[in-house]
């Protein structure tokens, strides 16, 4: 799979990194166990009627002994939410897939213009100035525990968490201004599914339009930190079973080029 490769290709930078941060015993890994989840749990999953986490734990040996491990881990209280490193975090995830695109895929990927924050963070080029597409890096390590109460989901395909009110700018502002497609990219990190996963911005504004926004967190302590219109308490949670697979996003992406090459 390609997420194997993108995970032996950032070994160093994610250690270098996360050297002095506890960890998830089996986070940045994606062992055989990984592989039957992914299956069971993404590739032959239905979309219309996820399978529930008991029948999950039936069909994958060792699931269960993980659930039990990772309910504790991430029901702790994660009330601290330090602002520039979660900046750091997430420019970090944005550096290592572009240059996994541009020195492993060949696919010139690099940071988009800073100027205007709402714009998607990273972009593809067809040629060395021409965009053909626009992408954002999501990270995703905490799978939403209490999913199945709260929203009436389950947490290993309900934890895709985005900021209902930042993305409803963003989805404006690409609607106004930006004449590419926009992708969002999922690096899925759970400590039973793991990949990266994508989703295009239509599909992002019809799932908005469908179910609005799902569900408020409480303020935490990091929240202080922020400037108060950067602060989103009301989230919405991309159903992963209707996303793309990254193999299929490279695809596209280079049939994207391909085209624009041709006009």
């Amino acid at each position: 799979m390609l997420y194997d490769e993108l995970l032996i290709f950032s070994k160093d930078k994610i250690a270098e990194f996360f050297k002095n941060v506890t960890l998830f015993d089996n986070q940045f890994n994606f062992t055989e166990f990984h592989k039957i989840c992914y299956e069971n749990m993404y590739a032959v999953n239905n979309s219309d009627c996820p399978s529930t986490v008991k029948e999950l734990k039936s069909q994958i040996q060792e699931l269960a002994m993980v659930c039990k491990k990772c309910g504790p881990y991430y029901m702790n209280p994660r009330n601290s939410s330090h602002i520039k490193y979660d900046l750091m975090m997430g420019k970090l995830f944005e550096d290592i897939l572009i240059d996994f695109f541009t020195q492993k895929l060949h696919i010139k990927a690099m940071h988009a213009d800073n100027s205007n924050k709402q714009y998607p963070d990273c972009m593809i080029l067809c040629g060395d100035k021409q965009i053909a597409a626009y992408f954002e890096v999501k990270y995703h390590s905490a799978p939403f525990i209490s999913a199945i109460n709260k929203i009436n989901r389950y947490c290993y395909e309900g934890s895709i968490t985005l900021d209902y009110k930042k993305i409803i700018k963003q989805l404006e502002l690409i609607d106004s201004d930006i004449e590419r497609p926009v992708f969002y990219l999922h690096w899925v990190d759970f400590p039973c599914l793991k990949g990266v996963f994508f989703e295009t911005s239509e599909q992002i504004k019809q799932y908005i339009y469908d179910n609005g926004e799902e569900f408020s967190r409480e303020k935490r302590v990091g929240d202080d930190e922020k400037n108060p219109k950067s602060i989103y308490l009301s989230k919405f949670y991309s159903p992963l079973l209707q996303m793309g697979t990254f193999e299929e996003f490279v695809e596209l992406i280079r049939k994207i080029i391909k085209e624009k090459k041709h006009k």
